[in-house]
């Protein structure tokens, strides 16, 4: 009776253990089960979450940037692109046909800066420090940004394969910011808050400097250090009320 009894109660001991293996098999630990939790409310967070095409587009763009200045334009996949934005290579197909698409609307985006648009650059008095803040303030900390520079040396160093976009930063930017900067420069001197002469006859040569430290920063394998950029700006900043105040009277 004792062999029987004892052999119900290992019989009734191995159903358990059964039925607790299946338990584990069948239902994950808590610890378990609330990381698929997050990680499935993560998903459903990242599908339902749709960012605007302007803010996707430009992920792309800052990825392609990174990915071109890296590996170089010919050498960089969509993939790569795809990889660095946080996307699948179709979510980058969703805006752009191939990787020449990316690259055009790249040069688009940066080599057309709004620091000067026509609201900026044709509102209030022209005076000396006004102009001075223009040129040697926004103008010239959007010349020396690491955007800038990288996308300066994409259209030197893919400058056969883009021609068009070449002509297009010399009509858009060039020709636009001589065109605005010398309408401020007459609305000055119309006034009679700046100087006439050669400086605001010319406005290419006023702005030529911003160019020349923008190359700089291009072809140095060491950019330029804060205090040099600093030191320049300054001096740029001083050449330009030189060249544009009024000569004192007396």
């Amino acid at each position: 009776m004792q062999g029987q009894s004892d052999g119900m109660m290992n019989g009734l001991d191995a159903s358990r253990r059964r039925l607790q293996l299946c338990n584990i098999k069948r239902h994950p630990s808590a610890k378990m089960s609330e990381k698929i939790q997050e990680m499935a409310r993560a998903s459903r967070s990242v599908r339902h979450h749709r960012l605007p095409a302007e803010v996707r587009v430009n992920q792309i763009l800052d990825a392609a940037l990174a990915e071109f200045s890296a590996r170089g334009f010919t050498a960089t996949r969509i993939d790569d692109i795809a990889a660095r934005a946080g996307l699948s290579k179709g979510g980058v197909y969703t805006h752009f046909r191939n990787k020449d698409d990316v690259f055009r609307a790249l040069l688009q985006r940066l080599l057309t800066p709004s620091v000067l648009d026509e609201t900026s650059a044709l509102q209030g008095p022209a005076t000396v420090e006004r102009v001075v803040e223009l040129l040697a303030g926004e103008l010239y900390a959007w010349s020396i940004s690491e955007q800038a520079v990288a996308t300066l040396r994409l259209l030197i160093a893919e400058s056969m394969r883009v021609p068009d976009l070449v002509e297009q930063w010399r009509r858009s930017t060039e020709k636009a910011y001589v065109s605005k900067v010398g309408t401020l420069l007459k609305s000055g001197v119309d006034e009679g808050l700046l100087r006439g002469g050669v400086a605001t006859e010319n406005p290419l040569l006023l702005i030529s400097p911003i160019a020349h430290v923008c190359m700089r920063q291009v072809i140095r394998a060491i950019p330029a250090s804060r205090q040099e950029l600093a030191r320049s700006r300054q001096a740029y900043a001083r050449l330009l009320r030189e060249l544009l105040a009024l000569p004192e009277s007396g």
